[in-house]
């Protein structure tokens, strides 16, 4: 899971820089804060993401790697509001597929927000 989220964030962060950027270590990257997606009292912020024990903590249920990839999911959620693109999640007991634009769909992934960043990846490549 961990390399897999690493590389989504690092297509993201080539794909869209302005959306997201990496930092000078290859597990943290940095995801622009949307106003409809959390407050944030700076001009430009940003908040930053790890993929750092990344399945490790998603197991335990610690709560710092559930906020990101909370905070992940909202932001793709929002940036496909904006293209007015459709995004639909299927669940089973193998993980999570989101499929956006009817047709681009992600891998089975064990959380929703790696599904939906993967096929946001999608539709950035598109």
């Amino acid at each position: 899971m961990i390399e897999t989220y690493q590389r989504l964030l690092q297509q993201w962060a080539s794909l869209a820089p302005n959306e997201c950027s990496t930092t000078e270590r290859d597990y943290r990257f940095k995801v622009k804060v949307l106003p409809e997606v959390e407050k944030c009292s700076f001009d430009n912020p940003w908040r930053s993401v790890t993929s750092e024990n990344s399945a490790w903590r998603l197991h335990v249920a610690e709560d710092v790697v559930l906020r990101q990839l909370n905070f992940v999911l909202l932001t793709v959620l929002h940036r496909c509001s904006v293209r007015q693109t459709n995004i639909n999640f299927t669940f089973s007991s193998q993980g999570t597929i989101a499929t956006i634009c009817n047709g681009l769909k992600s891998q089975i992934h064990p959380h929703p927000a790696l599904a939906a960043l993967d096929a946001y990846v999608q539709l950035l490549n598109f």
